[in-house]
């Protein structure tokens, strides 16, 4: 799994949904968003290998000081108890089950971003999907696919070096200009 860079950037844009996300008091709430929101015909569509297996189980995270979501349970404290936390977590377990624990996913990488902005959508409506797209995009956050890189062939390869090479020259021939 790649290193995890942009963790703190992610849960810093969580913050923007807290205002909007909707309480879910009792660990029963909690199981029937999951239920529902994995259950739904969008979802299903959009992560077809997720919607292969069943709802994870819903912990209630006693003695746990942070929610945690993984490939077949989430775990949720008291205070973790609202549409904005499910959701993230939520979006890991969909995300591990989408993308696996391969090497070029990092677990608050692009992939599970692209998911967590869709599952809120579908989730919590399209103001929050919303906020949280704009708190992406303030604290840099990526949640789309990288550009791919321009294949060169060797000819362009070569004429860049041979570029390069007289640019080196040029400087080199200043620089014994001006010592002079």
């Amino acid at each position: 799994m790649r290193r995890d860079t942009q963790r703190a950037r992610v849960y810093k844009s969580d913050s923007a949904l807290i205002a909007i996300a909707k309480p879910l008091p009792t660990v029963k709430d909690v199981e029937r968003f999951t239920r529902r929101l994995l259950q739904m015909k969008r979802v299903k569509e959009a992560f077809p290998r997720s919607a292969r297996y069943d709802v994870p189980n819903v912990g209630d995270g006693r003695g746990r000081s942070r929610a945690c979501g993984g490939e077949w349970e989430i775990k949720i404290p008291l205070w973790a108890r609202n549409e904005a936390v499910v959701t993230h977590e939520l979006a890991h377990t969909v995300a591990l089950r989408e993308f696996g624990r391969r090497g070029d996913a990092a677990f608050h990488g692009w992939q599970f971003c692209s998911v967590y902005l869709k599952l809120t959508l579908y989730g919590m409506g399209r103001e929050a999907h919303d906020v949280l797209k704009a708190a992406f995009k303030v604290n840099r956050v990526k949640f789309t696919a990288p550009r791919a890189k321009r294949q060169l062939t060797d000819e362009q390869r070569q004429a860049l070096a041979d570029r390069l090479a007289l640019g080196r020259l040029a400087a080199a021939s200043e620089r014994r200009a001006l010592a002079a």
